[in-house]
């Protein structure tokens, strides 16, 4: 008699499926994603798969959520707002560059929910920016806590241009970026 195989259920399954699926895009890119590779690399019947995630880009938005949520570390100041929000933009970089930036932008381009899927909904990136700028202004590099819109600039751009080309800008880039338009608009003296 051979060994009793128990059924994966609930919140196991659920890891099993989200694990193949992180492996199949690792391996395959966002061209290659099929649901049909994540059945066969997990085990779950396709039907099981759809019947949480009603679709590849359902499935890996739910995959991303859960990376990005294991995967915030916060960051230390270095005592200089320039310092900082080059450093913010070269992880954020640095991440986008990875099988995260690839799902992501494939994610967005081809969600057909109304509003912007909820990867793109991360309070972090924007408390961790605003953070950055309040020790500024305590430290006196800013004059004032500037405008939301001066405060998400930066990292915009960095999506925009990634999202537009499916590259993140070079660190020459960054730095053309933090020195000639992030820092003006945050109103940073020169």
């Amino acid at each position: 008699m051979g060994e009793k195989q128990t059924r994966r259920r609930g919140a196991a399954l659920e890891s099993v499926i989200l694990e193949a699926a992180w492996q199949e895009l690792s391996e395959r890119g966002w061209v290659g994603f099929t649901v049909e590779g994540v059945a066969a690399r997990s085990g779950a019947a396709k039907t099981v798969i759809y019947r949480r995630w009603s679709n590849r880009v359902a499935l890996v938005e739910d995959m991303l959520n859960r990376a990005r949520a294991d995967a915030e570390v916060p960051i230390d100041s270095s005592g200089s707002i320039r310092a900082d929000l080059l450093g913010f933009l070269e992880g954020m970089t640095a991440f986008l560059s990875t099988g995260f930036g690839d799902a992501a932008r494939g994610v967005l381009c081809e969600s057909s929910r109304e509003g912007q899927p909820s990867i793109f909904e991360d309070p972090g990136i924007v408390s961790t920016v605003a953070a950055m700028v309040e020790q500024a202004v305590a430290r006196g590099e800013l004059k004032q806590i500037p405008s939301p819109i001066g405060v998400n600039l930066g990292h915009s751009l960095v999506m925009f241009e990634f999202l537009q080309t499916g590259m993140p800008p070079s660190r020459a880039g960054l730095v053309d970026l933090v020195d000639n338009v992030w820092l003006p608009a945050l109103g940073a003296a020169r």
